[in-house]
């Protein structure tokens, strides 16, 4: 890799082979916007490669992540068909780096928005259906060890989401979420989601349509992880949220 140019293709490498990048030096470190810029030439790669744009994701949902990087916002990434993680198979971990686990609701769309202003019920009202969701982070930065720019350019670490069974979304009704985590029966995690979620998704879909970049009908929006994320290990996960329980097996890599 020769420059921060090359960081695009360096990343999609990087996936593929499953050998995480060193950390950038201080001076290659691209900043914010040039994060994001580099983050829609990944995306650009990926489409011409084959893979469909399938939605969004937001990340670094919290006071301290955003600290950490001087921000007073979240940031996103994209959502592709490579990313889809089925329900019903497990999953080989042998395709991740070093993955995380977190456990978020999906949102998706009824219909398209063209980038313009929007007031919160207008954007409520674009959103049809809800589920459970898990999205598999898994950053191609070694040790999970970046700057603010190289996180964007890596895509905000999205590498894969399996998703439960949509239902229709109601503004009010699903403010309030409880959820629980276990692996293999064992407790990892409860608590009630509250506004946040919400909150993330209508600061997702403002700031991509003030980005110019328009939404689609059937697009997903992961809302960020209502738990810190998890080292994944081996195992069953189970997730019960919005009245159903969403099951993702993950098995270690062949020896």
């Amino acid at each position: 890799m020769s420059g921060v140019a090359d960081l695009p293709a360096a990343l999609l490498r990087a996936e593929r082979r499953g050998l995480a990048l060193a950390p950038l030096d201080g001076g290659l470190e691209p900043g914010k916007a040039d994060g994001y810029r580099l983050q829609r030439l990944l995306l650009q790669r990926r489409l011409a490669g084959g893979e469909a744009l399938r939605g969004w994701k937001v990340a670094l949902c919290g006071a301290a992540a955003q600290a950490r990087f001087g921000l007073d916002e979240p940031v996103y990434g994209a959502l592709t068909s490579a990313m889809e993680l089925p329900v019903d198979e497990r999953i080989g971990l042998g395709r991740f780096i070093q993955p995380k686990l977190e456990i978020e609701l999906a949102y998706r769309l009824a219909r398209g928005l063209a980038p313009g202003r929007y007031d919160d019920q207008q954007l409520l009202r674009a959103i049809a259906e809800v589920a459970p969701a898990f999205e598999v982070a898994d950053c191609r930065w070694r040790g999970w060890r970046f700057g603010l720019g190289a996180f964007l350019a890596d895509n905000a670490a999205a590498a894969g989401y399996c998703l439960g069974a949509f239902q229709a979304f109601d503004a009010h009704r699903h403010a309030q979420v409880t959820y629980r985590l276990t692996r293999d029966g064992a407790g990892l995690g409860a608590g009630c989601a509250g506004c946040e979620p919400m909150g993330h998704l209508l600061w997702l879909l403002r700031r991509l349509l003030d980005d110019g970049q328009p939404l689609h009908a059937g697009q997903v929006v992961l809302s960020g992880a209502l738990l810190a994320p998890l080292d994944i290990v081996a195992g069953d996960y189970s997730l019960e949220m919005l009245g159903q329980r969403l099951l993702v097996s993950f098995v270690a890599p062949a020896a």
